[in-house]
């Protein structure tokens, strides 16, 4: 199962994001500021990262670059309700795989998440298709806190 971190100051939106990946088949787990998720990422190994770009301390650029380091193989996908164009660039440019601003689209993640994870790990990303789509036809899906 595919194993999701997402990290945001804002603990309503970590909430949400979060039941969101988990009625959609994905592990997920919060952190709520960059040195949380820098220790996270050792342990848990995430295919997937959400990052929050505004976060106070070790804002979300600073924390890309250190999980660059930590967790090369990892996909960050950037999220910023603050962000300007230049922001999004310098994330893209530092190794995000794309750049989303809030308020989410949820389905936009769930189709940026699906072709992600396609090309980590293909076994996975067609478990979490087939979920995704068991989800959308009224299953519950399966939540993991």
């Amino acid at each position: 199962m595919t194993q999701i971190l997402v990290v945001d100051d804002e603990l309503p939106i970590r909430e949400v994001l979060i039941e969101f990946l988990s009625d959609h088949g994905y592990t997920a787990q919060g952190a709520e500021d960059g040195p949380q998720a820098i220790a996270l990422v050792r342990s848990l190994k995430p295919q997937v990262i959400l990052l929050d770009i505004a976060m106070p301390g070790m804002n979300g650029i600073e924390t890309l670059k250190r999980l660059r380091e930590q967790a090369p193989g990892s996909a960050v996908i950037m999220i910023s309700g603050h962000a300007d164009h230049e922001m999004a660039l310098q994330a893209l440019d530092l190794g995000a795989y794309d750049f989303i601003q809030k308020p989410l689209d949820l389905k936009y993640l769930e189709r940026t998440l699906l072709a992600k994870i396609v090309t980590l790990e293909p076994a996975a990303g067609r478990d979490a298709q087939e979920e995704s789509r068991n989800a959308s036809h009224g299953s519950t899906g399966r939540r993991a806190r």
